[in-house]
């Protein structure tokens, strides 16, 4: 809800604008005076104040500072009788955003306080991206379980949701995808990682401060949950907070209000919250490295994000989608990748997961040249004889236990790969042929064979 504040000392004007901005969609309250008007402005957080000029016992000119020292983002519009370029200059120069003339157009009125709180709302996405409408990518049962689950939490926005997953698993992007999914999508997702903020700013950097909290606290500040408001906060790693912001974190998801360090006032803030996590956390709760209840609140509903070794048919898929990203990125025309880089893509181990492989396509697409895209980097092939001698290597039998037909074994090989490089090129035969570096007839002979 949009909240404007109107401070003006004559009742007519105050119920007039309070009508009339309630029938357009905001939420408002008024004060006579500009002692009301901060008690209330703490209370109630307006995004932007009406604030007439000619008050009683004061000018509103000369009040524009105190309501920004209360909190330096609301947009201060006055409003005034005896209006001039001279008088306009100079309520700019003091920080209102614009003033408006009596009599007033409450149209008129409602243009200006949409243009202040827009401006608002884009300064703060220069630092705080909104949700971004990727996609998730991928043919696996995974990536498509996943997409489902996305759409569904996208609908249920109140709940509270824990992303799990391996570093570079994409557990961002599916965070931004249930944002951009929910009805929060017009407001911020603020993305904070746990682990980054040292844990003697964690406080002030999550809630914000007052004026005054601490020395150079010069003026009031807004956590980035307050900036959230409406929207999402994505608490990347939140395994790494530090026990001692974890219990102000469990009052924040229980109450939805916090106070900013050295704050009186409890502040409310509609914000959703999706954590992400790398680690164990049942595991932490048992050595008491994380509260047992923030863990059961912020795990509402789970998403699990399977490591790429694990759904090994979304690497072309994602191959694809790096050959047209880095392709718009450096002006190239890349179609395809090397066959045989392929096959070792298909057989790498992935311990950085998605994330590991865009930045060894870009490591390629620098070097490579013409239409393919050739390898430039060297990745650790499978250890085979380790995995020969323990039998694990696709059901490779121990001779010890008796002869085999080695005729048939290698038979069954070729009929693993086969079955996944088909799987992979969606049945189509030519590519699948390719991956495997036999031509077409070949392919098709040990098929027939095979039936």
């Amino acid at each position: 809800m949009k909240k404007v504040l109107i401070v003006d000392d004559e009742f007519l004007i105050r119920f007039t604008l309070e009508e009339g901005l309630k029938d357009r969609g905001y939420e408002t309250q008024s004060a006579e005076t500009v002692k009301a008007g901060l008690e209330k402005m703490r209370a109630f957080r307006p995004q932007a104040i009406l604030l007439d000029n000619r008050l009683e016992h004061s000018f509103g000119m000369d009040e524009i500072a105190t309501f920004k020292a209360v909190d330096e983002d609301v947009q201060v519009i006055l409003m005034t009788a005896y209006g001039s370029v001279a008088q306009a200059v100079e309520a700019t120069k003091r920080g209102a955003y614009d003033y408006v003339l009596k009599p007033f157009d409450i149209d008129e009125i409602d243009r200006i306080i949409s243009r202040s709180m827009e401006q608002v709302k884009s300064r703060e996405s220069l630092e705080f991206l909104k949700g971004e409408a990727q996609e998730f990518i991928g043919v696996s049962e995974a990536a498509v379980k996943i997409r489902k689950h996305i759409e569904i939490l996208g609908k249920n926005s109140s709940v509270n949701v824990l992303i799990r997953g391996e570093t570079g698993t994409g557990k961002e992007v599916a965070a931004s995808l249930i944002h951009a999914a929910s009805d929060r999508r017009d407001n911020l997702m603020v993305r904070i990682n746990c682990g980054a903020i040292p844990e003697n700013l964690m406080e002030s950097e999550l809630f914000g401060y007052d004026r005054g909290a601490f020395a150079g606290a010069m003026k009031t500040k807004k956590g980035l949950i307050e900036l959230a408001a409406g929207g999402t906060v994505f608490l990347d790693e939140i395994g790494e907070l530090p026990l001692s912001m974890q219990t102000k974190l469990l009052t924040f998801l229980d109450h939805k209000k916090f106070k900013r360090v050295g704050g009186l006032e409890d502040i409310e803030v509609d914000a959703r919250v999706i954590a992400a996590t790398n680690r164990n956390l049942e595991m932490a709760v048992e050595k008491g490295e994380f509260r047992e209840d923030l863990f059961y609140r912020i795990n509402v509903m789970e998403l699990t994000i399977p490591p790429l070794r694990e759904r090994v048919e979304d690497i072309p898929a994602l191959c694809d989608y790096y050959l047209n990203y880095y392709n718009m990125q450096f002006a190239r025309n890349i179609t395809q990748v090397e066959p045989d880089f392929m096959r070792e893509l298909l057989l790498y181990d992935w311990k950085g997961n998605v994330r590991e492989l865009k930045n060894i396509f870009e490591r390629c697409f620098l070097f490579s040249n013409g239409t393919v895209l050739e390898k430039h980097v060297e990745l650790k092939k499978p250890d085979w004889k380790a995995d020969m001698r323990t039998g694990e290597a696709f059901g490779i039998k121990d001779l010890k236990e008796g002869p085999v037909s080695l005729e048939q074994e290698v038979a069954a090989l070729e009929q693993i790969y086969m079955d996944q490089a088909l799987k992979l090129c969606g049945n189509n035969l030519t590519k699948a042929a390719a991956l495997l570096g036999i031509t077409r007839f070949s392919m098709r002979r040990k098929l027939d064979r095979e039936e």
